[in-house]
């Protein structure tokens, strides 16, 4: 069977109970949601079977010889598994060091020469899962308490968390799948994890995001490969809302520029990665042209489009909005324009572009991302200032537009915003002030995805 494949049980994705019947060798442990009405061992095989409190749409499972450790929130049970040693892969080679030649005496005279051995230096001890063990126990229990907070219920209240080897992880309902990496305390310094953004995602992001998946995918799914991104972008989205809360807005800001970073790299042919496809291709944005679009569109795009929508209504009204997408499509399917549609009940009265189509057309169903350039001048005398200002843009097509928020602040921590929008000409637009401000920024909370 292959590691990652569509072979788990399922009833064709349909949300139903599970009745579970496995058959395993007796010196491993099965993890899998749902609860033991029947557990027998029989020689060198055990039977266990297993069922679901709650409808799910796939079952998900894994063997091992684990190391445990337990948390209890409320009515929430996490329980994570650690492999007792590191995986092979990530163990370090011994280190081959050969030692300079000894100085030359002075003043100079005929020596001896001769060859000089290389020293073969054993590695430290390598690392176990185990160390951080229960750490991660209560990382991922905080995760889900904070997320059961806003969303409500997760999938099922028992959260098993199983390591599988590589940098990726898989949230099914009940279980998740997490890189080995994120049980180490120090990741191996290679190519992959070697500065900030992979420290952050493999040590704080990637359990948070799987532990969302609970809500997005296995509480609401979506209907076809269109949606899909739906699902990746709110989790990853809910994943930094909850390393916001915890780490603060900083590692948040480097997630987001990691992201932007990431589509406006270039292809041989001097494209970005951005412009392979609009997020709704899904699947579909992973070809041999560009195969760094997929994941950079539907993860780093996706979740900069929750971000934007976020700073478009403010906290309260979007977390108000994520617990009325539960509410009101728990265990169903909601696709792109269902979500447009609910997110407009959630925006300020008298908003701009008031059912977000310009909003969707631009970021959800069309590519670019804007450079946006502000110039601005304060005329008359107060208290009847004006502040004229111009909003331009490029390297989008003429078509494209974006509302930016310009920031005008004053004495004492007090600030106006005003939101802009860009368009083919530069747009003038005029803010009546009563005082003198001290500084008049564009987007400077990172509002807008732009270069």
């Amino acid at each position: 069977v292959s590691a990652r494949g569509s072979w788990y049980p399922t009833h064709g994705l349909d949300f139903a109970n599970f009745d579970l019947l496995f058959r395993y060798p007796s010196d491993l442990e099965l993890v899998t949601p749902g609860e033991v009405v029947e557990d027998r061992t029989g020689g060198d095989w055990r039977t266990t079977r297993r069922r679901t409190s709650a409808p799910i749409r796939i079952a998900g499972f894994n063997l091992g010889a684990y190391e445990h450790a337990r948390v209890v929130r409320g009515p929430y049970t996490v329980d994570v598994c650690a492999n007792r040693a590191i995986e092979e892969a990530l163990r370090q080679k011994p280190q081959v060091v050969v030692p300079l030649p000894p100085p030359a005496p002075l003043p100079p005279r005929r020596r001896r020469t001769g060859s000089i051995e290389p020293i073969l230096v054993p590695p430290p001890p390598p690392p176990t899962p185990e160390q951080r063990l229960q750490g991660l126990a209560s990382e991922v229990a905080s995760a889900l308490q904070f997320m059961a907070k806003y969303f409500g219920p997760p999938a099922l209240p028992h959260l098993t968390v199983s390591p599988i080897p590589g940098t990726f992880g898989q949230g099914f309902p009940g279980l998740i799948y997490l890189s080995t990496l994120s049980y180490l305390k120090d990741l191996p310094r290679t190519p992959v994890t070697g500065h900030e953004f992979q420290e952050v995602f493999f040590q704080d992001v990637l359990q948070a995001h799987e532990t969302a998946h609970q809500w997005w995918g296995n509480r609401v799914a979506v209907p076809s490969y269109h949606d899909s991104w739906l699902m990746e972008a709110l989790a990853n989205y809910s994943a930094l809302l909850y390393l916001e809360k915890t780490k603060g807005r900083h590692l948040m800001d480097v997630m987001l520029d990691s992201y932007r970073s990431s589509l406006l790299e270039k292809s041989p042919t001097g494209q970005t990665v951005e412009s392979a496809g609009p997020i709704v291709l899904g699947a579909r944005l992973e070809t041999s042209l560009e195969p760094r679009a997929w994941r950079s569109i539907i993860y780093g795009k996706g979740s900069w489009i929750m971000h934007m929508l976020r700073e478009r209504m403010g906290q309260d009204r979007f977390l108000a909005m994520l617990a009325e997408i539960l509410r009101r499509y728990d265990r169903r399917e909601i696709s792109t324009e269902q979500f447009r549609a609910v997110a407009a009940e959630f925006l300020s009265p008298k908003s701009d572009d008031p059912k977000l189509e310009t909003f969707f057309d631009q970021w959800v169903y069309g590519i670019g991302i804007p450079t946006l350039r502000l110039s601005y001048s304060i005329r008359g005398k107060a208290p009847a200032l004006r502040l004229v200002g111009t909003l331009a843009q490029s390297d989008v097509d003429d078509e494209f537009e974006a509302l930016a928020p310009v920031e005008i602040q004053f004495a004492r921590g007090r600030a106006i915003t005003r939101w802009v929008r860009s368009g083919s000409s530069p747009e003038q637009f005029t803010v009546p002030l009563r005082q003198m401000p001290l500084k008049v920024a564009l987007d400077p909370h990172r509002a807008v995805l732009r270069r």
